[in-house]
């Protein structure tokens, strides 16, 4: 096994026990305008593509991904795709969430069983092997990615201080919103931070777009040891850095919608 698909094991056990123990909510807002800014406008393909209304498929999903070329900045380390709504059995961790409606904002970039395919990828800045971040299209008919996102927003709203405990450990989440630029015709950032039993933290930053019934999710995560207020506040995600890649990974969307 070469250095780079060891990482990439290795990274992913990180992701998936981090994961675990994060989650995030916010502010309750309007649907379609909570905390959102003017950005990068998607293309002229975005008319088209409200024509398309059946769900992608994996593979046209797969393809939707960040190409090596495109994620300039980072490097991708794996990729997959999947028909129907099972996920990845591999990341699941049975837990109990205080109050239980956090769940939906805690499982924000996994599928919910309404979707009828999904592709996801991992990539991490050039040269480093920290904060990773976690790509997810998930396909649907466009009423249930309606759903979803409202569903989402909702439980943000509700949830500014949450709990939840797993095999893993224990954690006590806050959470901060975000603005986040006009993108797709539905979007919601969040930032988290979960306070682990370990004395440990997890940071995480998520930013979720749909673009008729593709809902884009980016997840990124930065763990720490314990460590004092004002150094841990140096370890947020800071959004910036993934800007464009988000752009172009939604444009890309648009345009397989519209083909």
């Amino acid at each position: 096994m070469g250095p780079k698909s060891g990482r990439y094991l290795v990274s992913a056990v990180v992701f998936v026990s981090a994961t675990g123990l994060t989650a995030g909510c916010g502010a309750s807002a309007e649907p379609a305008e909570a905390g959102r800014k003017p950005g990068p406008a998607t293309s002229t393909a975005a008319g088209k593509a409200a024509e398309h209304s059946e769900p992608l498929t994996g593979a046209r999903l797969k393809a939707a991904l960040l190409t090596a070329d495109q994620a300039i900045g980072f490097e991708i380390t794996g990729s997959s795709s999947r028909d129907g709504a099972e996920p990845d059995s591999s990341l699941n961790v049975e837990e109990t969430v205080s109050p239980e409606v956090c769940r939906h904002v805690r499982e924000a970039t996994r599928g919910d069983g309404e979707e009828a395919a999904a592709a996801s990828s991992i990539m991490y800045r050039s040269g480093t092997s920290m904060a990773p971040r976690s790509t997810s299209l998930m396909s649907y008919q466009e009423e249930a990615a309606r759903a979803r996102m409202n569903q989402l927003r909702e439980a943000v709203g509700a949830c500014s201080r949450f709990s939840f405990s797993n095999a893993i450990g224990n954690a006590s989440v806050t959470t901060e919103a975000l603005d986040v630029p006009a993108l797709g015709e539905d979007a919601l950032r969040y930032r988290t931070l979960s306070r682990l039993d370990s004395e440990g933290f997890a940071w995480t930053l998520v930013t979720a777009v749909r673009v008729g019934g593709v809902i884009v999710t980016m997840d990124v995560l930065d763990t720490t040891g314990p460590m004092p207020p004002e150094k841990l506040a140096a370890f947020k995600p800071d959004p910036g850095p993934d800007e464009a890649v988000i752009a172009t990974l939604v444009e890309n969307v648009t345009t397989a919608r519209s083909a």
